[in-house]
């Protein structure tokens, strides 16, 4: 049986035999009523190209060398042109035929039968040839996937730098620098320094455990609560009790953060 998927695998068979639809559509008809195939055919290779660019989720094309106007040789040169990953060809030529058959799988064919077509044979093919698009398929998702969590990693990488202090102060009461290098595209380390009032300054280091996004959001929390509180002038002590109960409260997470924090006497 062929792997189950929301639709079915779709099939295009190439050959200009008059009863090959026929006789295909007899021998698959139980799976073409569970919906386990579908079939598409045409007579040539010409007929094939409009086939295949009109339906970009084809899975199989099956093609018989030999045929008018476009022969199934350059089918395959042409199939190879559309770049689609997803979409394997299986050649279908007579016993013997070796030259050809080694040619096609040179210009891209990942199978072949012979005729006279043994249709359990065929079967066995198909089969197999859609397990293995299944499986590249997956595999892409699972890149695409990767790529877009790349992508938000370093997104998130550049908003969690931005949040930080930007421009460092030079007065002639002190010199302030600093600079976040995470061990992964995002962490939760954090640095903070501003202005409580004329004469005092609050400097803050920080380290979240662990690492990661969850690190990262922890972090940016970590940071606001304690800006905001340190604002209000409140002492180190006062501030770290008033943020360590906010923090603690429905941490399911069961993060925590190591801070110091220190407010420079400018006077």
């Amino acid at each position: 049986m062929a792997a189950k998927q929301d639709a079915p695998p779709k099939i295009l068979i190439v050959d200009d035999e008059p009863d090959l639809q026929l006789i295909v559509q007899q021998n698959f008809r139980p799976q073409i009523l569970s919906g386990e195939y579908e079939f598409l055919f045409a007579e040539n290779g010409v007929e094939a190209l409009e086939i295949v660019d009109a339906n970009d989720d084809l899975h199989i094309v099956l093609t018989d060398i030999n045929m008018p106007e476009m022969d199934g040789l350059t089918l395959l040169k042409e199939l190879s042109k559309r770049g689609n990953p997803l979409m394997r060809a299986v050649i279908v030529s007579a016993y013997g035929d070796m030259k050809n058959i080694r040619t096609a799988m040179n210009f891209g064919a990942y199978d072949f039968v012979l005729k006279p077509i043994d249709f359990d044979d065929l079967e066995i093919t198909i089969n197999k040839t859609i397990k293995e698009v299944y499986i590249l398929k997956d595999a892409l998702n699972s890149q695409e996937k990767l790529i877009a969590l790349e992508q938000e990693l370093s997104l998130a990488s550049e908003i969690q730098q931005s949040i930080l202090p930007q421009i460092f102060p030079d007065n002639e009461n002190y010199e302030i620098y600093a600079e976040m290098i995470p061990a992964k595209n995002i962490g939760g380390d954090f640095f903070d320094f501003f202005q409580i009032d004329d004469k005092r300054l609050g400097l803050v280091i920080g380290d979240v455990s662990g690492k990661g996004m969850p690190s990262a959001l922890y972090m940016a929390v970590s940071r606001s609560l304690l800006k905001s509180t340190a604002l209000t002038g409140v002492s180190p002590a006062d501030c770290f009790s008033h943020v360590n109960t906010l923090l603690s409260q429905d941490n399911t997470s069961r993060l925590f953060v190591t801070v110091f924090y220190g407010i420079l006497h400018l006077d």
